[in-house]
């Protein structure tokens, strides 16, 4: 292999590796973005059941912690498909 193709061989790569670097930061900031996201939604439901809980109202309760599930569900989706370099999906907040 001549210098110059060995030199178009190796922007060829950093190029490539530019790119796979770029792909990377997207999914670390999906994957911020549905754990911060998970974290917030878990904050406000605890809160929202244990004000429930103190005024006895174990609907409330049983109502909020079901929407909970489904929320976590949504956000684990969100991360799993981040994680594997399918784009942004949507949690259920």
């Amino acid at each position: 292999m001549s210098p110059e193709e060995q030199i178009a061989e190796q922007q060829r790569l950093i190029a490539w590796l530019e790119a796979q670097l770029e792909r990377q930061r997207a999914i670390n900031a999906e994957l911020r973005k549905a754990v911060a996201e998970l974290a917030r939604t878990f904050q406000e439901s605890l809160a929202a059941a244990y004000e429930a809980g103190e005024a006895g109202d174990i609907e409330a309760v049983r109502r909020i912690t079901r929407a909970n599930q489904r929320h976590w569900q949504a956000y684990l989706q969100q991360i799993v498909a981040a994680a594997s370099g399918h784009g942004e999906q949507t949690g259920g907040a």
